[in-house]
């Protein structure tokens, strides 16, 4: 299990300085390079360890027995609760090595430790790159925990012994020198740093009547950790070291050869002292190249601690090239750090409020084209100069004022007081293409045929072409083939069957259309918008209608070509979810039924 756990540990601390040589060195890298000392404080937990050792002749303390091989002197460990441990067999030479004892196999125990302390000097060498050679000196100590026999012992008349573990005093101390290999990984601030070292270690392991002895072996380490820079020469890190000290030789209380192990986890804390001198410079602008994030500053040039030339007003041209020092903050400026004019008028951009004015044009303080009659058309551009100020002008700077808002100047709208929103020509006056007296924004028959005398809607009842309506049927002219049409403005008092006055004007110019078109029969139509129960609105339409007819008896139409018809809300032409659409919706139309 011991050596499983050691090769993952190995792969894990390999694959992560794999990792690491990927990120490339930073010219910035913390820290000063060359020489440093330090020192370190950690805890140590030495691994379980397993020992074992040959059987010896003697008593085990018993004067007068003979022929008794005991493995140790487990006999006088009294709080263990095992006495006489012994094994029966032939005489043996307690000065043989534990393989080397024919006929009596190794007897072993384990035993197991509780956490230490430890601590240590480190000297070594850190370079621009990472790389970090170091020599470490330290020394730990940790007291035994339990002891637990594992094979071989019995008691001299032939029972086992208690295997179960059993505490018990012991220490078990080391010094150690290691040569390590250390590789810094640059994050600025933190050091992250994986690595290993060989060396040798001196093992001392007292354990009362049972081991008292030390060795010094072969070791090795694998460890990482994370530094951080306390300043460029002072670096406070946590570490995790990995000890092997291969398998340190001890003799027993009797004198017998005896052979265990020694494996640690170590977790603590170093602080380490640059003495280094700041690394190269090969600008010698006095900053290091690892610091110096403008590496070619040319010679004599003042910089910045970080090797970048100084820049007093911060415009972006190191003072060197700068031929405008004291540029105001946040002012455009050309290369040689003066402020840019854009346009060439005089005034910089910074303080031009009319940037791009053409060039030669005389400009103000503001960089602005000058205006001398201040009617905001530039003197260059102004063909009525002299303006009498406040007055509203076009684009030439002369008079412009419009009443009705149609984007025709008063002096030339033919129709000063057009509804807003009309379309309207260059006259002023609502255009009207077909020439039928309604205007194109409200014609539904935009194309009426010169003479027709045509309803509100612009369309003459016979003989013309309406647009249809979404969902209508059309004629191979793509003209509507159902022949209604809106009376436009004829509009109710609200819940009334009562004409407004604007509508019985607009009835009164229809009967004059109907007196053009004698021939013809109409169902008058009167429609509701949705607000209401159906019949109400069913009944509501009927009566508006009838009042129409009624109104149109008195303009001189006769009756008998007029029928009432009501359809209340079931044929709306628009949305009635806006106060627009149920406004369109309310309505009176006229609809050709045939001739006399």
């Amino acid at each position: 299990m011991f050596y499983k756990f050691r090769a993952a540990t190995a792969a894990a601390l390999m694959a992560c300085a794999a990792a690491s040589a990927v990120i490339p060195s930073q010219a910035e890298a913390a820290g000063q390079p060359g020489w440093y000392f330090g020192v370190e404080g950690f805890g140590t937990h030495p691994e379980s360890a397993d020992a074992s050792a040959a059987g010896v002749p003697g008593s085990n303390g018993v004067p007068g027995t003979t022929g008794t091989n005991c493995i140790l002197s487990l006999g006088n460990l009294g709080n263990l609760g095992l006495l006489g441990l012994c094994i029966l067999g032939p005489d043996v030479d307690p000065t043989a090595p534990v393989d080397a004892i024919p006929g009596i196999p190794a007897q072993s125990f384990s035993y197991d430790f509780k956490w230490g302390f430890g601590g240590g000097l480190t000297f070594g060498y850190a370079f621009e790159g990472g790389f970090r050679p170091e020599l470490n000196i330290n020394y730990s100590e940790a007291d035994v925990d339990t002891i637990a026999l594992t094979s071989g012992f019995g008691n001299a008349d032939g029972t086992p012994a208690d295997p179960s573990p059993r505490s018990y005093d012991g220490k078990v101390k080391t010094l150690r020198l290691m040569a390590n290999a250390w590789y810094d990984i640059n994050l600025g601030k933190l050091l992250p740093y994986v690595g290993g070292g060989v060396g040798a270690q001196q093992t001392d392991t007292s354990v009362p009547s049972l081991i008292d002895g030390k060795d010094t072996t072969f070791g090795f380490q694998l460890g990482g950790g994370i530094a951080y820079l306390l300043t460029d020469y002072l670096t406070l890190s946590l570490d995790y070291r990995y000890v092997d000290a291969d398998q340190p030789e001890y003799r027993s209380a009797l004198g017998q050869p005896l052979k265990t192990e020694y494996q640690s986890q170590n977790v603590g804390l170093s602080l380490r002292y640059a003495l280094g001198t700041g690394g190269t410079d090969s600008d010698g602008d006095g900053v290091p190249d690892r610091l110096d994030k403008c590496p070619n500053t040319p010679a004599g040039v003042t910089v910045y601690s970080d090797g970048c030339p100084t820049d007093l007003d911060q415009d972006g041209v190191p003072d060197y090239l700068d031929k405008c020092p004291g540029t105001p903050a946040g002012a455009p400026v050309n290369a040689d750090g003066c402020p840019a004019d854009s346009d060439g008028d005089g005034v910089p951009d910074y303080l031009d409020q009319c940037p791009g004015t053409p060039p030669g044009t005389p400009v103000d303080t503001r960089g602005c084209p000058m205006d001398a009659d201040g009617d905001g058309v530039p003197d260059y551009l102004d063909k009525c100069p002299g303006t009498v100020r406040g007055t509203k002008v076009d684009a030439n700077g002369c008079d412009f004022r419009d009443s009705d808002g149609d984007g025709v100047p008063d002096a030339l709208d033919k129709c000063p007081n057009s509804p807003p929103g009309e379309q309207v020509g260059p006259d002023g006056c609502p255009l009207d293409s077909d020439g039928d007296g309604i205007p194109d924004s409200r014609d539904d028959c935009p194309n009426t045929p010169a003479g027709l005398k045509v309803l509100p809607d612009g369309c003459a009842p016979v003989g013309d072409c309406r647009k249809p309506r979404p969902g209508e049927k059309v004629d191979e002219r793509g003209c509507a083939l159902d022949k209604r049409f809106v009376l436009r403005g004829v509009k109710f008092e609200f819940d009334s069957d009562r004409l407004t006055a604007p509508a019985k004007v607009i009835l009164g110019d229809v009967a004059q259309t109907l007196a053009a078109y004698p021939q013809i029969r109409l169902d008058v139509e009167g429609h509701t918008d949705s607000l209401g129960s159906d019949s109400y609105n069913l009944g509501l339409s009927e009566r508006r209608a009838n009042s129409v007819i009624r109104y149109l008896d008195t303009q001189g139409v006769a009756t008998a070509r007029l029928k009432a018809v009501g359809y209340g809300e079931s044929v709306p032409i628009d949305t009635n979810d806006t106060e627009a659409g149920r406004d369109n919706n309310r309505r009176v139309e006229f609809k050709v039924t045939g001739d006399q």
